[in-house]
């Protein structure tokens, strides 16, 4: 039995080699490295310009995407129908995560209570939660990594960005 169901993982996990990883994905790895880095070792102790760096970071590694999909002639697969729900999940789940987090962080894990009726206010209040948590720079970091993720998953979902170098040369017209 178990050999059955290694026998199917290694069958998905074929292509899973980093050999294959898409120079996308790569880039993404270079931004939380980057992130771990301003976690860990705290160079910049600015909440403003953490963030700073991490738009400077993301803007310079779009262009480098842009300018390898320039070069290899890539084309915009488009929209799947199952883009649109998967960008939406990508983003609700961000939230939810990054909110729990943030009570968590500030509140020692005091959630408010869910429900339909006081659901606008508990966006609102988490919100103001989440940005409280963040502006601590000692967690700053942890959240652009996050937000670095949910941009990287969007991307994906919207096919602007693949993960495996297969997809992307699937997707070039010199391939």
């Amino acid at each position: 039995m178990f050999e059955s169901i290694k026998r199917k993982l290694d069958d998905q996990n074929k292509d899973n080699d980093p050999k294959n990883m898409s120079l996308d994905f790569k880039l993404m790895f270079v931004y939380h490295i980057a992130m771990m880095i301003l976690f860990g070792l705290r160079p910049i102790s600015n909440p403003l310009h953490q963030v700073y760096l991490a738009i400077t970071l993301i803007l310079a590694l779009i262009l480098v995407s842009f300018f390898n999909k320039l070069k290899s002639n890539w084309s915009w697969p488009g929209l799947s129908i199952s883009s649109i729900p998967a960008i939406t999940f990508n983003l609700a789940f961000t939230y939810v995560f990054l909110a729990f987090a943030s009570y968590a962080m500030t509140t020692g894990g005091n959630f408010p209570d869910v429900s339909l009726a006081n659901l606008e206010s508990l966006l609102i209040e988490s919100w103001a939660v989440i940005l409280q948590a963040a502006s601590n720079p000692v967690f700053t970091p942890w959240y652009l990594a996050g937000i670095g993720i949910a941009f990287m998953n969007s991307m994906v979902s919207l096919k602007l960005a693949t993960l495996k170098k297969s997809e992307f040369e699937a997707q070039c017209s010199n391939s």
